[in-house]
């Protein structure tokens, strides 16, 4: 044994065997000594199996080594391996760069579109809220049945159901909040900012689980009657406007002209309620930047008629949503059979990320699948240019297999290639991405749920890495398919003169072909439907006149409780100044004011009682969007008078009553807009219930309050006299450019009180604008969807096309010889490119039949089936897809027939 050494085994497969054959040598060599030292062969064996020792100890020890050993010599020679693909690849990409930029510039800007609409997924359907365990948290509404039929309305808390809510459930934490807009200033200031702002219950905070990031927020004691006046603020307000003074902590600001003391400071991200999130009648602001304490007195407990509070709950752990909400509804129904067993309530609870992505949920899904869809054009469409790129590669292949590298090793090298190219492409498409998704928020601003979630984060991060890698792979393997592995020879003995394909790869690029027209076709189909409806859209008669006017948000400070019985003279009297002011300047056609701006998506609404009728079931009565106006409001929105005549100054006479309606309301109510005029109507949105009946002096035409898609509703204005509100949206109509009349307002503003907060100046003509933000959004993606897919489709039929000709140049050469004419050429292989595209548009149509049903609640006024839309686009893929074909036609029909026979 002394001075041996044992041979490493080569193979692991052959561990076992050289193992056992080099402890035999071992013996053996042993027994041959002891025999020529005399011993008896048979005690020789035996003496050398014993001074070896435990032959079975010893192989198991050395099988163990071996194949240790073996293994990392393996994962060196994996990784030494590997690096010499990765080096030698990026090399052949570099002496190929004109294919290589094709195809990485092609996979970028599909990985990069597939990329930034599933960033903005991820942020508005996936990514959890940025809240302690967000699962937990809904919001908590009170729902009505329908009078049409139709689905239920989800309607705001009043105070007294909230506060039986919160003493009475066990299985929610429940916190209550409002909008509250509030003009803030620090001594020396000498205009007020407005801030967006919300009263908060003290649980508020908690419920959420959401700490601040200094200081501390509400206590009860905070939210008494006659309490401290105390302020929480957001993180991006206390950079903004207290330049992140660390010091703010207990110091005193003015919120809307009353003292409020600082007491903490939330932290970043942080801005709940945000406005994209919550129904658009609640008026909530885009971010919340203070957050002030709720109060309820003795007569907010026994409220249980005004509707203005949303409550966000906390279900406890172990309880369903479902649980939670059939508990609730069990303390609605007790209530109810008590005090009002006529009336039909009940509650509903929706987890907050459902609240969040109701509104785009269906639409961003339709989006992920049209970009899917581009994503595979782009696939196929790389695929097709490396198949294609082996037939030139055939003799570089057939080199590698005679210098001895098997299959296996030339599959690995090209997966290898592929693999760095789809890396590279996904690079580019991270770059391209966060542009894109930028440019689709800024399409949108303001009205995207969850914007400040959207981002880059891991999961998206993983998404592009898997991409990569199946890309990788999917396309090395379409790639090493394609090998003529039994025609490589062939292709070395020919010199590489000529590339060989069979009928199996000109069928798969076909394929590849037919694959892009039929999901271009399917994209553009619907992009059509879009744009039809959009069109339609535009071509609807909102009611009013939006060109020339200017429109600016402006309010009175309510610091305290909201009483428009004490302070709404002086609200009346400023607002009714403001926009008198405004009418006598200089460029001014007419001036006005109104609580809910038409498209704006605010509004509110009420029951009307109709003196003289029998009194209908509760939530089955006539009832009414209402607005409160100031000054030539009409005039100014330029909305018609249909009978009868609008507000003027008899109307500001103490003790009138009256009120305007709009068509729908006449028609629906009363019979029509002449049999109106005249007649009474008390709404129950009065603030004192026990008034006198309103007289309507006058009908309007309707307005599109919420959306040009909605159907008319019922609406009716009082005038500001008569129903005072602090906030109110001016309306200036100039003679020229609306934008020239901001000094105008801010002037005007100055002069009436300098209380006033004026903000958001823009024109009407942008709020209209605006108001098709999402149809836009829509229509813009899946049409640049739709138009990079049929692109792409294109130089996939051309590419195939021109691989033809040049595969069948011989072919050609032979009929031009015996007699073909140069139309006769043209015409071969445009029939073969239209046959492609005609397959394509066949798979295209009936895939867009099953398809676009998914786009019914996007589209207005147009039949998910319309047959102009499929027409036209089946005719936009057809021709472009002919014009592909004629370029390699016409140069195939100039083959010089001696040069195409001699190529062979």
């Amino acid at each position: 044994m002394t001075g041996k050494k044992f041979r490493l085994a080569e193979s692991v497969r052959n561990a076992k065997r050289e193992v056992d054959e080099e402890l035999a040598f071992h013996i053996e060599m042993r027994t041959r000594e002891l025999i020529a030292e005399g011993v008896a062969p048979d005690e020789a064996r035996r003496r050398a199996i014993s001074q070896f020792g435990d032959i079975d100890t010893i192989s198991s020890q050395l099988r163990r080594e071996r194949a240790s050993r073996n293994a990392e010599r393996q994962r060196q020679d994996w990784r030494s391996a590997a690096k010499m693909d990765i080096v030698y690849s990026i090399r052949w990409l570099q002496r190929n760069r004109l294919f290589a930029l094709a195809a990485i510039a092609t996979l970028g800007l599909g990985i990069g579109a597939t990329l930034a609409v599933v960033t903005v997924v991820n942020g508005v359907l996936v990514r959890p809220l940025p809240y302690h365990e967000p699962s937990r948290l809904g919001m908590i509404w009170i729902t009505q049945p329908s009078s049409s039929g139709g689905p239920d309305s989800d309607l705001p808390l009043t105070s007294g159901f909230f506060v039986d809510l919160a003493r009475d459930a066990r299985s929610v934490k429940a916190a209550a909040f409002r909008s509250w807009p509030y003009s803030l200033a620090r001594d020396g200031d000498a205009q007020p900012d407005r801030v967006t702002g919300a009263r908060v219950v003290p649980e508020f905070f908690d419920v959420i689980g959401v700490r601040p990031l200094a200081g501390q927020p509400f206590t009860k004691q905070d939210a008494v009657p006659g309490g401290p006046h105390v302020a929480v603020i957001s993180y991006d307000l206390w950079q903004r406007r207290f330049g992140s003074d660390s010091s703010i902590i207990g110091k005193r600001v003015l919120l809307s002209g009353e003292a409020h003391t600082i007491s903490a400071i939330m932290p970043p991200g942080f801005a709940f309620p945000r406005g994209a999130e919550l129904p658009a009648p609640f008026q909530f602001g885009q971010r919340t930047d203070v957050w002030t304490p709720l109060v309820f007195d003795s007569s907010d407990v026994r409220n249980y008629a005004t509707m203005n509070l949303s409550a966000i709950a906390r279900v406890q752990d172990n309880v369903s949503f479902e649980s939670a909400q059939a508990e609730l509804a069990g303390i609605m129904s007790n209530f109810l059979r008590e005090n009002a067993p006529n009336v039909k309530l009940s509650y509903r609870v929706v987890s907050l990320i459902d609240q969040a992505a109701a509104k785009v949920r269906r639409s961003l899904l339709i989006l992920l699948g049209a970009v899917i869809f581009v994503l595979l054009v782009v696939c196929a469409n790389v695929a097709s240019l490396l198949v294609a790129r082996i037939a030139v590669r055939q003799r570089e292949l057939a080199l590698r297999a005679t210098l001895g590298a098997g299959h296996g090793r030339i599959a690995r090298q090209l997966v290898t290639e592929n693999l760095v190219l789809a890396f590279a492409g996904t690079a580019v498409g991270i770059v391209i991405a966060n542009a894109v998704t930028r440019i689709m928020l800024a399409m949108v601003p303001g009205s995207m749920p969850r914007a400040d979630d959207i981002g880059l984060d891991w999961r998206v991060a993983g998404f592009a890495g898997a991409v990569a890698i199946v890309a990788g792979i999917t396309f090395g393997l379409a790639a090493a398919s394609s090998v003529p592995w039994n025609q490589l020879a062939a292709s070395l003995h020919a010199g590489g003169l000529r590339t060989i394909g069979n009928i199996r790869q000109r069928l798969g690029r076909r394929l590849l072909v037919v694959s892009e027209v039929a999901l271009s076709l399917i994209l553009l189909i619907g992009a059509t439907l879009l744009m039809r409806s959009f069109v339609r859209l535009q071509q609807v008669r909102p009611g009013f006149d939006p060109k020339g006017v200017l429109v600016a948000d402006v309010s009175l400070p309510v610091a305290g409780r909201f009483d428009p019985v004490a302070d709404g003279p002086r609200w009346a009297v400023a607002l009714n100044a403001l926009t008198a002011r405004l009418a006598q300047s200089s460029g001014v056609v007419a001036a006005g004011a109104v609580s809910a701006l038409p498209l704006s998506g605010a509004f509110e609404s009420g029951g009307l009682t109709i003196p003289g009728r029998p009194p209908e079931p509760p939530g089955t009565g006539p009832s009414a969007q209402y607005a409160v106006v100031s000054g030539n409001y009409f005039a100014a929105a330029r909305i018609n008078l249909v009978a009868g005549r609008v507000f003027d100054s008899s109307d500001d006479v103490a003790g009138v009553r009256t009120i305007v309606i709009n068509r729908e309301c006449a028609r629906r109510y009363f019979g029509g807009e002449q049999n109106a005029v005249g007649k009474e109507v008390r709404p129950t949105f009065e603030f004192v219930p026990t008034v006198p009946p309103r007289t309507i002096v006058g009908v309007v035409e309707n307005v599109k309050l919420t959306s040009l898609e909605d159907d008319a509703r019922p609406q009716v204005y009082v005038p500001e006299s008569q129903f005072n509100y602090p906030a109110l949206t001016l309306l200036v109509r100039t003679k020229g450019d609306p934008l020239s009349a901001i000094e105008t307002v801010r002037t005007a503003v100055r002069e009436v009180s300098p209380q006033f907060t004026v903000h958001d100046m823009r024109t009407f003509s942008a709020v209209l604008s605006h108001s098709l933000a999402r149809q836009r959004f829509s229509l813009t993606l899946i049409g640049a969807f739709a138009v990079l897919a049929l692109t792409l489709a294109v130089v996939g039929l051309y590419g195939v096309l021109s691989l033809l000709v040049g595969q069948r140049s011989r072919e050609i050469g032979v009929r031009l010889a015996l007699g073909a004419t140069r139309r006769d050429v043209m015409r071969l292989v445009v029939w073969e490119g239209g046959r492609i595209a005609g397959i394509g548009v066949v798979i295209g149509v009936i895939g867009a039949l099953a398809m676009t049903r998914l786009l019914a609640t996007m589209v207005y006024e147009v039949g998910t089936r319309d047959i102009a839309t499929f027409v036209s686009a089946t005719a936009i893929v057809v021709i472009v897809s002919l014009f592909a074909a004629v370029v390699p036609a016409r140069r195939a029909s100039r083959l010089d027939p001696n040069t195409a026979l001699a190529s062979d």
